[in-house]
């Protein structure tokens, strides 16, 4: 059975981010297109690469995830928060 903690997710990765006002892309120079008419980088959105099915995409297993140390570090940090909560709650 997996755990959320042993999930690579997609705003744990070193290339999940918003370029240009744009939410949740993937940064990734493997799976960033140029647009041929203006010469524009194009970032796929995560979800999409992250559910796609060809072999170029990252797909279910994160075949391009790069952990990002401070996003790592950001979500130990609210896990241990929240196991100190819980552990205090009084039901």
């Amino acid at each position: 059975m997996a755990y959320l903690k042993d999930i690579k997710l997609c705003i744990d990765c070193a290339f999940f981010g918003t370029p240009q006002g744009q939410r949740d892309r993937c940064l990734n120079p493997k799976l960033t297109m140029i647009n041929p008419v203006n010469g524009e980088e194009v970032y796929p959105l995560a979800f999409s690469e992250r559910t796609g099915l060809t072999d170029a995409s990252c797909g279910s297993k994160a075949r391009y995830f790069a952990l990002n140390e401070d996003a790592a570090a950001d979500r130990a940090k609210k896990a241990k928060e929240l196991d100190e909560v819980m552990r205090d709650c009084p039901f």
